[in-house]
């Protein structure tokens, strides 16, 4: 994990270290003092942690692993606007395929007599 990613997401949030161990329920991380070590690059967090907190603050679990900052800023712009379709060029196609999808499948139960 890059540790200026932790820093940069708990700030973002504008989390204490307290605060933002309380977001996590991984038994090994106890106390303020392993979030210091890790946003500092003293110890690698297990990756039990680092999923818990992406889940919490929305953010990609690969955010914390990209080394290039541009590229981790684009990875969590992704992520945030992936149901976005002004913003996602591909959200639209793949709600007209799985809307032709389901309309198949009606017709199909249709004509097969299923529900």
């Amino acid at each position: 994990m890059v540790p200026k990613r932790l820093r940069a997401a708990r700030h973002r949030a504008g989390l204490s270290q307290e605060k933002f161990l309380q977001l996590t329920n991984v038994e090994a991380v106890s106390d303020k003092s392993q979030i210091s070590n890790y946003e500092s690059g003293r110890h690698s967090p297990p990756f039990e942690f680092v999923v818990q907190i992406a889940k919490a603050l929305n953010y990609p679990e690969a955010y914390f692993y990209t080394v290039d900052d541009d590229f981790a800023e684009q990875i969590l712009l992704i992520h945030r606007n992936k149901n976005n379709p002004d913003f996602n060029p591909y959200f639209k196609p793949l709600k007209e395929a799985l809307d032709a999808v389901n309309a198949l499948k009606k017709m199909l139960d249709k004509a097969t007599g299923t529900k």
